[in-house]
């Protein structure tokens, strides 16, 4: 989970370089593509690729490609979406996934984890707009990144909904080659739209950020999948003072007091939301296999 929050801090940093002089879309249509021709390898090495429950693949990657193009055009520098506001924001995932698993999943949801998403859309305000009305932070108005961060991670939320029911037929490794794939054509007559010729020094930064991209997702699909959530989870964290430390690399900016506050009133929502997500599990019942 760590060397995962490492390599996602550095696949977004490299993302804000690049955009600076290439169009997002462009850019995630590559970044889709060069990391299916990196993982595609492994089908050589045992891993399986079938049509089980296609439909969903489908739609799980259709989300999946608007949220990473979501997220690359808010911190592209035309909004200039600070790294670690992004990562804050992006921890709204978890609040959005429980309201998802009511209305698709239809599971019953109690007093404690209704509040707790509250609670954390509340840090979403704290963070994003509170600065705007009173002018802080640089002056009064609402940056439009924030509202493409929370896009994307309205648009993961919904993926992580679908994968929970795509693991059972399909691997980690399988799941990211369907993924890419599709990602990739998905992408690709937008990316046509704005197709550019970059130099080949940013095309070797656009080969980094798609590596970057990959071992970050494998890594935190790899983790989730030996370790226990409620434990993990947390150390998602992480990528907030790691998108902090990038920020102050690349502009010498550190994330203000309501970026801050709102980043820990959401962690603490969403940490709630896990600890009894852990405790209900843990009270289910085990029922024992069925004989053959």
């Amino acid at each position: 989970m760590i060397v995962s929050g490492i390599g996602y801090t550095l696949h977004l940093a490299l993302a804000k370089e690049i955009t600076a002089d290439i169009h997002p879309v462009f850019l995630a249509f590559w970044r889709s593509f060069l990391a299916f021709l990196i993982a595609s390898p492994f089908i050589l090495f045992g891993v399986k690729i079938h049509f089980a429950r296609f439909g969903a693949l489908v739609t799980r990657s259709l989300i999946g490609s608007m949220g990473f193009v979501f997220g690359l055009i808010a911190i592209w520098p035309v909004f200039g979406l600070p790294l670690a506001e992004f990562n804050a924001l992006s921890f709204t995932r978890p609040l959005f996934v429980t309201l998802f698993a009511v209305l698709l999943l239809h599971e019953k949801v109690g007093i404690h984890r209704t509040t707790a998403v509250i609670v954390g859309f509340i840090g979403v305000l704290v963070m994003t707009v509170v600065p705007a009305l009173l002018g802080a932070e640089g002056g009064a108005h609402f940056n439009v990144g924030s509202i493409f961060a929370i896009l994307s991670s309205l648009c993961f939320a919904f993926t992580i909904v679908l994968v929970k029911s795509l693991t059972g037929v399909h691997s980690p490794m399988a799941l990211l080659i369907w993924a890419n794939l599709l990602s990739s054509i998905f992408i690709l007559p937008a990316a046509l739209a704005v197709w550019g010729s970059p130099e080949p020094a940013t095309w070797l930064l656009i080969f980094g950020m798609a590596f970057a991209g990959f071992v970050a997702q494998f890594c935190f699909i790899k983790g989730m999948s030996i370790g226990d959530a409620s434990f993990l989870s947390p150390m998602d964290y992480l990528r907030l003072p790691m998108g902090a430390v990038a920020d102050w690399v690349m502009i010498r900016a550190l994330p203000g007091l309501f970026v801050w506050a709102g980043a820990g009133i959401i962690v603490v929502s969403t940490l709630y939301i896990t600890w009894r997500e852990h405790r209900r599990n843990q009270k289910k019942p085990v029922v024992p296999p069925k004989p053959f």
